[in-house]
């Protein structure tokens, strides 16, 4: 049998027709069960049994929102967990090497971080935005705001390593922090 030029465009359509038409219930299949990371815009402060630290529309917008908010998990997640080692993974050498990890650990000892929500990731330099809940003891939570629950919100410098993204440090013009109510 010889295809003539009208059906070998037919076959071809109907092939197309068929991968496209794959392809695009595979991304929807995928798509459904992707996480979604991206967060309300309307923050509540205040603790919530949410730990994942999530994007909101203007910070999932930067093109290294993903990576930004992957290493602020990795630290997040290593306080919570008490992980001094992963800890030190997700900070830059300078910030690791003035805490040993027995005062580390004394210091996060009853620290339970959550309600992680990146508002900004913005360039020159690479910085992110976050507001979250901390929950400490009064004798561990910082000298400035003893209290047992604190609404942060604090601007993270990122810098790039060998080993990839790590937190460099904390804008402190662009830090603040008050009582939950």
């Amino acid at each position: 049998m010889r295809l003539t030029g009208r059906g070998v465009t037919l076959i071809l359509s109907t092939l197309l027709i068929v991968v496209l038409t794959t392809g695009a219930g595979a991304a929807w299949a995928l798509g459904r069960h992707r996480e979604d990371t991206t967060a309300a815009v309307d923050y509540v402060a205040g603790p919530t049994a949410e730990r994942s630290v999530r994007l909101d529309a203007d910070a999932g917008g930067h093109p290294r929102s993903e990576e930004v908010r992957g290493v602020l998990q990795v630290y997040f997640d290593s306080i919570n967990n008490r992980d001094y080692a992963t800890w030190v993974s997700a900070v830059a050498a300078p910030q690791s090497s003035v805490q040993d990890p027995q005062r580390w650990t004394r210091e996060y000892s009853t620290t339970v971080d959550s309600n992680l929500v990146v508002t900004t990731v913005s360039d020159d330099p690479l910085r992110a935005r976050i507001l979250f809940t901390s929950q400490q003891s009064v004798e561990l939570a910082p000298p400035a705001l003893p209290a047992e629950c604190i609404n942060w919100d604090v601007t993270y410098l990122l810098s790039d390593t060998s080993h990839g993204l790590v937190l460099s440090g904390i804008d402190p013009s662009a830090q603040s922090m008050t009582a939950c109510r």
